[in-house]
């Protein structure tokens, strides 16, 4: 069933992907435009996604699973981390901040929730969001000193006024509250939800239609994209292999942690010194070779 699912949202992904593609590359969208729509997508209808999948009567052992999902998404990130500053010391200085960010942070947040919502549906959304609160937190810290070193300042407000931890939190607490919402409320939030998956696939397909990754693809790159796509999910999958959870969190956790590089990495080199043309390749090569690593991990984890 894993297997079926992933290959619809794949299809899915591909159409929404190419119509996204065409429409940059016939300017039908500027840059200022799809910029416009990333901000949208991050800040209106990724939280609005989130916020849905707390709308559901909590079952008995949700708050257990609740807390090994944080458990999981903890041991991700120290497995991250740690790849992150013990790989690529022989790299570049400006081409090592983008790929010590990229290892440690991935594009589980806007690529991940639509594919794990296409694949394990609502209740899949409700714990990748939740997947997501350690893995933000260690984005605005961890991952942003790969760029600016020993600057801390703002970090916490900038995870706690983050909109789509604001999603989780105030969608707990409508989860806890014994209140029926009205039709009409439930019908807005979901219609905003479903708007997306299709928005995040199409700025996906803008973004690659901007690239040009010609020149930029070397061996360290090719090594990065392996460690992003399929070293980092399968020590994950080995690891929870050993583990007593559910099927569906060690699913999320492994196609979580076979992301591809997020696009912070791009605007982050470009802001703090960081080669932004390199963490533009990175995002490229990752993106396209995810459209093939993320069926195979949902078919290996079918059988495993």
């Amino acid at each position: 069933m894993i297997v079926q699912n992933m290959l619809n949202m794949q299809g899915m992904m591909f159409f929404f992907v190419l119509v996204g593609f065409l429409v940059r590359r016939r300017g039908i969208v500027g840059m200022e435009g799809r910029k416009n729509m990333v901000d949208l997508c991050l800040y209106v209808l990724l939280p609005f996604n989130i916020f849905h999948a707390f709308l559901v009567q909590p079952k008995d052992n949700v708050w257990r699973l609740v807390l090994i999902t944080i458990l999981l998404s903890a041991l991700y990130n120290v497995i991250s981390v740690g790849a992150a500053f013990l790989l690529y010391k022989k790299a570049d200085e400006t081409k090592r901040k983008p790929l010590r960010y990229g290892t440690i942070v991935s594009n589980g947040g806007f690529l991940g929730n639509p594919v794990i919502e296409g694949i394990y549906g609502t209740n899949g959304l409700l714990y990748a969001s939740v997947f997501m609160l350690p893995v933000r937190i260690v984005m605005w810290s961890v991952g942003v000193s790969c760029f600016i070193s020993g600057q801390k300042k703002n970090v916490v407000k900038k995870v706690v006024t983050h909109p789509c931890i604001v999603a989780i939190f105030l969608g707990l607490i409508a989860m806890l509250l014994p209140v029926q919402w009205p039709i009409f409320f439930t019908t807005a939030v979901g219609g905003l939800s479903s708007a997306n998956t299709p928005m995040s696939m199409m700025l996906i397909g803008m973004m690659l239609a901007e690239m040009d990754p010609r020149g930029l693809i070397d061996q360290t790159m090719v090594f990065y994209t392996s460690v992003r796509l399929v070293i980092l999910p399968m020590i994950l999958f080995g690891v929870t292999a050993l583990l007593p959870i559910p099927s569906i969190l060690r699913g999320i956790t492994v196609i979580m942690a076979g992301m591809p590089a997020p696009v912070t990495t791009a605007l982050l080199s470009s802001k703090y010194g960081g080669n932004e043309s390199y963490a533009t390749g990175m995002i490229f090569l990752t993106t396209l070779g995810s459209l093939v690593t993320l069926p195979l991990w949902c078919l290996i984890l079918s059988i495993g």
